[in-house]
């Protein structure tokens, strides 16, 4: 796993995460990512920033094209989706998100409770798999390492 004195840059969260560098490079410039402060949990506000850009609620005039602030209930997914080191992830950890915020869910009770919910409201939600894309994080992490450990096997 990636030690703490490693040095991450936005290039390399964004290649991580499976996304070109350019999300990564606007999600710092909205201050989604902190580049004095990066660290590999940082893939996930990242994952989440490049899912919710590209949403636009019923009724929110919204060009998705026009570089904007990020709406509240962007910010409270962003923030709900910084849950910690990666491998302490549950994989079936996922994030509800909604016009007015964001829920976070483990269980699988939780997830049912959540679902429902917003179907007996008629409440339009994006569910985004914070589990799956930290286990996938955390294999490209390791295929980043057997890289550069055979490049210095090599030397």
């Amino acid at each position: 796993m990636a030690t703490s004195r490693e040095r991450w840059t936005v290039a390399r969260l964004a290649a991580i995460a499976g996304l070109p560098s350019k999300v990564g490079y606007e999600a710092r410039d909205r201050n989604v990512l902190h580049p004095t402060v990066l660290s590999p949990s940082d893939v996930l506000p990242l994952l989440t920033f490049e899912a919710l850009r590209r949403i636009s609620w019923p009724g929110e005039n919204y060009a998705r094209n026009t570089p904007q602030r990020l709406r509240l209930w962007e910010h409270l997914a962003i923030e709900h989706s910084r849950v910690g080191d990666l491998s302490d992830v549950d994989p079936m950890t996922g994030l509800y998100v909604h016009p007015s915020g964001a829920d976070l869910a483990v269980r699988p009770s939780e997830h049912a409770a959540l679902a429902l919910r917003f179907v007996e409201e008629n409440t339009p939600y994006q569910y985004l798999t914070l589990g799956a894309w930290a286990q996938q994080a955390l294999r490209a992490l390791a295929a980043e390492q057997d890289q550069a450990g055979r490049r210095h096997g090599a030397a």
